[in-house]
């Protein structure tokens, strides 16, 4: 199968200035996103997860050049997007926006409080001109209620809903330029734990019947477990681990996943889970530690560790790991 969307060598480096007497000076670079490749096949779910400040984020928003990447290529279908969104072409790049959408990890700020939840639907339609003009009252009423409103909620405001409320706001409005590539970026975090399932449960249904492509981007693992069929684990920065979510979370490869899944909680008060502790703090990403980056904190750490990057490397069945002694 032919993969929707590829990301090649992804790089993102924010520079860190330091002003003195005589101006401005680079002093050195943070590395958030550093030479990340993976692929999506269409209809398929992968899970972005890992640390606060890992890399996830500011992965998923130079894909769609939401900040601009360092360096590196992201492939929609047959379209180089970076290349296109650089370009200028606002036909081309509007066009190439209608396939890729973002939904954002708080529903409040993400919508324009001002603006009626009608209006909010209807400002894709009016920037993309897709749907012609006497039909744009209909189509927010059917794209309201396909994501569990009224259409009558389209005349109230964004105060006027709960969270879980406002986040079917902002999937309708995705679903408004009819896309086939959705980034979620941490959709159900802010959200009660009865209301995420709402949500979960409404993305898999969309998904299976628009066909849509998911990057879910989590660090709520029983969600991940959930929706996602691949599953890829970021450290500082680089992929360390990518498998199939069962394989992944019945026999993690990399020490760092297996620590993340040691403490998920266990819903059970008889059961004894193994937690596995971490060494210290995550190393600054302006000061990546030379080798496996993980090799400070790592309780399975060889010499070589401290001294050689490791590669991602196929493991069989799927899965990649990133480790010169796995689990």
């Amino acid at each position: 199968m032919t993969a929707l969307v590829r990301v090649e060598h992804l790089v993102k480096r924010y520079p860190v200035r330091q002003r003195g007497i005589l101006g401005e000076r680079t002093v050195g670079h943070i590395n958030a996103v550093d030479d990340v490749s993976f692929s999506i096949d269409p209809g398929e779910t992968l899970a972005l997860v890992g640390e606060s400040g890992c890399g996830k984020t500011t992965t998923a928003r130079s894909m769609l050049h939401l900040v601009p990447a360092t360096s590196g290529k992201v492939w929609f279908e047959n379209d180089e997007l970076l290349t296109v969104f650089r370009g200028g072409d606002r036909a081309a790049v509007l066009r190439a926006r209608r396939g890729l959408q973002y939904m954002f990890q708080d529903p409040y700020l993400s919508l324009n409080p001002r603006w009626t939840i009608g209006q909010t639907v209807r400002e894709p339609f009016r920037v993309h001109r897709h749907v012609p003009e006497p039909e744009w009252d209909n189509r927010i009423a059917a794209l309201l209620e396909r994501v569990g409103l009224e259409p009558a909620h389209a005349f109230r405001y964004p105060h006027e809903f709960s969270g879980g409320q406002r986040q079917r706001v902002g999937v309708a409005r995705a679903l408004a330029v009819e896309p086939r590539f959705l980034v979620l970026d941490e959709p159900v975090s802010s959200l009660d734990v009865s209301v995420r399932a709402q949500i979960l449960n409404l993305l898999v249904e969309l998904r299976a019947e628009l066909g849509l492509t998911f990057l879910y981007i989590s660090h709520d693992l029983a969600s991940v477990r959930f929706i996602a069929h691949r599953v890829a684990v970021m450290y500082l920065g680089v992929i360390v681990e990518m498998a199939p979510t069962d394989a992944l979370f019945r026999h993690p490869l990399h020490h760092y996943t297996r620590a993340l899944l040691s403490a998920v909680p266990v819903p059970d008060p008889d059961a004894k889970p193994i937690r596995v502790a971490l060494r210290g703090e995550p190393p600054s990403a302006m000061h990546v530690p030379s080798g496996c980056r993980f090799h400070t904190r790592c309780p399975a750490a060889l010499p070589v560790c401290r001294t050689t990057p490791p590669e991602l490397t196929q493991a069989g069945d799927g899965r990649a790991v990133a480790c010169h002694n796995p689990c």
